[in-house]
């Protein structure tokens, strides 16, 4: 399916916005979040688990606002809570966040434009502002061994194209779930391995300040996790990519019996 013919800040009258922003929260952390100022092209769609926790009177200031919608979901798991923004956004094209990010709104449509120079993307990836290197390529063509940086918000889906391949997040990974950390990666290389294209840009969508669970390399929960989605993502090679990243790596571990105990398991 082609992506939508209307241009990001086109000013045709009376049409849906084209980006959906996909923020996912858990009970009182409603009040983390802070959407810019609107604009037309976006709108936001804020998954709320755990619902009987929230602020009612933080929830109604957000509602309050025509391009937001706040969704109380049962249960919690991240990839659960990305799950339902794939069925229930109405946009072209559909971006995650979490709650305690910061949002950039003419980076997210900037973005986006990255559809309309070529249409056979199914995923574009820009960067966090903590993150951009100096020397960051025009475009790079996504593959398993240059994606496991991505994560929201970073990176935006072409919607009709990934419900069409019938691909959703793991719910086995994800904060909440068994394994606590890789969901996007995992959804990235699902993705790719589906046969759709993907695609990284230069573009800052928004900035990430505080440490997220994946830059924690001591609890070894986080560290079962790490091994469990490269073993997901990579099958029988798994092991030799452990020993890869486990080398690649080897000053976050900081012992050889650790970066073993990593790779052999």
């Amino acid at each position: 399916m082609q992506a939508s013919s209307a241009k990001p800040g086109s000013k045709a009258e009376g049409r849906s916005a084209l980006v959906t922003v996909a923020i996912s929260t858990l009970g009182q952390g409603l009040h983390r979040i802070q959407p810019p100022r609107a604009v037309a092209d976006i709108t936001y769609l804020i998954l709320l688990q755990r619902p009987e926790e929230a602020d009612p009177e933080v929830r109604a200031a957000l509602t309050a606002r025509a391009d937001l919608q706040v969704i109380p979901l049962g249960g919690i798991g991240l990839s659960n809570s990305r799950n339902e923004a794939l069925k229930q956004a109405k946009t072209p094209f559909l971006l995650f966040a979490d709650d305690d990010q910061s949002l950039d709104p003419a980076g997210i449509l900037l973005l986006a434009e990255t559809f309309f120079q070529d249409s056979d993307l199914a995923l574009v990836a820009g960067w966090r502002r903590e993150g951009l290197p100096q020397k960051a390529r025009p475009r790079q063509a996504l593959t398993r061994f240059n994606s496991g940086r991505i994560c929201a918000p970073e990176f935006m889906v072409d919607l009709p194209r990934i419900r069409a391949a019938g691909l959703w997040f793991d719910p086995e990974f994800g904060l909440g779930a068994g394994y606590g950390i890789g969901e996007d990666y995992i959804f990235v290389c699902d993705i790719l391995r589906a046969g759709l294209r993907g695609m990284a840009v230069p573009v800052v969508t928004g900035s990430h300040p505080h440490e997220s669970t994946g830059d924690n390399w001591s609890d070894p929960k986080i560290m079962r996790a790490r091994q469990a989605m490269i073993s997901r993502v990579f099958g029988p090679w798994a092991p030799l990519i452990r020993l890869a990243y486990g080398w690649k790596h080897r000053w976050r571990f900081g012992s050889g019996r650790r970066i073993f105990t990593f790779i052999f398991g």
